[in-house]
């Protein structure tokens, strides 16, 4: 699994190692399926909320599924958070519809 850290602006290494670090916990029952996932973060300009900091994840699965989420809060950590519960849900989704029609183990395996 390849992780991808972009940024518009720059980022510390202390927020770079915990994001992949993070990363690699939340998705670990799932890491196999898992073949590139990118994740981006910014800031919206001129918000009127208090919820500024944007964290958008895109993901590519090992049967080619182009996954996408992005959230936004008050920091980046709480928006990373919130972005890998939903690509979980999602990526655990995929898997069963890909069982329950036989279409994903060829892949997987090769």
């Amino acid at each position: 699994m390849n992780v991808i850290l972009d940024a518009k602006e720059e980022v510390e290494s202390e927020l770079k190692a915990f994001t992949e670090n993070r990363v690699k916990f939340s998705l670990k029952r799932l890491f196999w399926m898992v073949r590139k996932i990118k994740i981006q973060y910014s800031a919206v300009p001129s918000s009127k909320s208090t919820c500024n900091q944007h964290c958008m994840i895109s993901l590519e699965t090992f049967d080619h599924h182009q996954i996408e989420v992005s959230m936004t809060a008050r920091d980046r950590r709480m928006a990373l958070e919130m972005c890998l519960k939903k690509i979980y849900k999602l990526i655990q989704k995929a898997f069963h519809k890909s069982q329950k029609y036989g279409r994903f183990s060829k892949h997987v395996y090769v």
